[in-house]
């Protein structure tokens, strides 16, 4: 199996790395693999205090596991096969939870949905009526950065 190299220009420029080397979560830490992946060229980094991390005793709030998450892309099938009467209900639902330019960003997948931004988008789209199978019309797996 081809193991698969780490994209650190996924990495999210305020996400807190880790440079704690003698954690033993080291190698699960989403913060300490990014920490290993800067490049060279990258000169300053948002870091968390070595020093405040060794008093953590391997049970830092600041674990973040490298599990990969099912983001869906864009669900314009689905705001298209919204009925017409319901089509401005289902809009101005999503743009109350996440604001006019994240909606349209998320509407056409320039912005990933997160597992519970999915949630949302399904139960307004089956509480206005809408029963399918698929909603959403693209899936990729990433890091969680947050």
């Amino acid at each position: 199996m081809k193991e698969e190299t780490f994209d650190y220009s996924k990495v999210p420029h305020n996400f807190g790395l880790c440079a704690t080397d003698t954690c033993p979560h080291a190698d699960t830490c989403l913060r300490r693999i990014a920490y290993t992946h800067a490049p060279s060229n990258t000169i300053f980094l948002y870091v968390l205090n070595p020093k405040a991390m060794e008093t953590t005793a391997g049970k830092c709030r600041y674990y973040c596991p490298n599990k990969k998450v099912r983001y869906a892309k864009g669900f314009i099938h689905t705001a298209e096969a919204i009925s017409v009467g319901q089509s401005g209900a289902f809009r101005y639902r999503l743009i109350g939870l996440w604001g006019i330019r994240r909606y349209y960003q998320k509407r056409k997948g320039e912005t990933l949905l997160s597992p519970e931004e999915q949630q949302q988008v399904i139960a307004i789209a089956r509480n206005l009526g809408l029963q399918r199978t698929e909603y959403f019309d693209a899936y990729v797996e990433e890091y969680d950065f947050t």
